[in-house]
């Protein structure tokens, strides 16, 4: 079945976009070393070209049609690809641009972690299914809904108050289960040889990217080894990232092997 042709054009834009503001990035970096203030004045290109791809990505899903490997494997994809262009939105444009709430940034990030931990969710179902009519509840998914209720509890109950400390902790279980989910689809017989390879990578691509973007979080004071760490982490979470959006929006075409 495949996919149509002129999902390659989409592809290509995604990786000239890729290719600029990777380039932009570096320049950036030789150009503003490890100083914070210099590094966000000078990003707002790699900003909006970057908050392009995933929205590429989506377009890809909603291309989908007939061609997918079943009506509500497009429509789990399609969700899951949502909450990442939110999820960007918030990391990209509301932390980057919103200069009235700039006292605020902060919680557009814990937001945007909120809005991958969606989609991940939305990921598990996807990748856990064994058939078009599969309707399971998946069994992995009740130790990060532990975690996370757990938390919310915590939060509630004066424990600590930190929005970002409630979205941090509760995401990783979930990425760790989405990519165990991604690991094992080839295992279901519900995708195709190649579908489950593309699943498997991508997710791949994504854990090692958010592991990336935990290190970028963790800024120091300008210079430090610790800034330097943090940009160049930034510098290279895209690499893994713009690829693994491609993989999995193209794991909804059906590829028979």
């Amino acid at each position: 079945m495949g996919m149509p042709k002129y999902i390659y054009l989409f592809i290509a834009l995604a990786v000239i976009l890729f290719i600029s503001f990777f380039i932009q990035d570096w320049i950036v970096f030789y150009q503003c070393g490890a100083v914070d203030s210099c590094l966000k004045s000078s990003s707002h290109y790699q900003h909006i070209t970057k908050s392009l791809v995933p929205i590429i990505a989506t377009v890809m899903t909603f291309c989908i049609g007939k061609k997918g490997v079943g009506v509500r494997d497009r429509r789990f994809l399609q969700a899951a690809f949502i909450m990442i262009v939110c999820a960007d939105a918030c990391f990209k444009i509301f932390h980057n641009f919103v200069i009235p709430l700039e006292e605020n940034t902060g919680e557009f990030i814990s937001f945007g972690i909120i809005f991958f931990l969606l989609a991940q969710l939305l990921l598990v179902f996807r990748h856990t299914r064994v058939s078009e009519t599969d309707r399971s509840f998946p069994w992995i998914l009740f130790f990060p809904l532990a975690v996370a209720i757990s938390m919310a509890v915590l939060y509630l109950f004066g424990i600590y108050d930190s929005i970002m400390f409630f979205a941090s902790i509760s995401y990783g279980p979930f990425l760790f289960c989405s990519l165990y989910a991604a690991w094992k689809a080839s295992s279901t017989g519900f995708y195709p040889k190649r579908n489950a390879r593309q699943i498997k990578l991508g997710m791949i691509f994504f854990t090692v990217c958010d592991l990336l973007t935990g290190l970028a979080l963790i800024t120091g004071p300008d210079h430090s080894v610790r800034e330097i760490i943090a940009v160049i982490s930034n510098n290279f979470i895209w690499c893994l990232y713009t690829p693994a959006l491609i993989l999995l929006a193209l794991s909804g075409y059906r590829h028979d092997d």
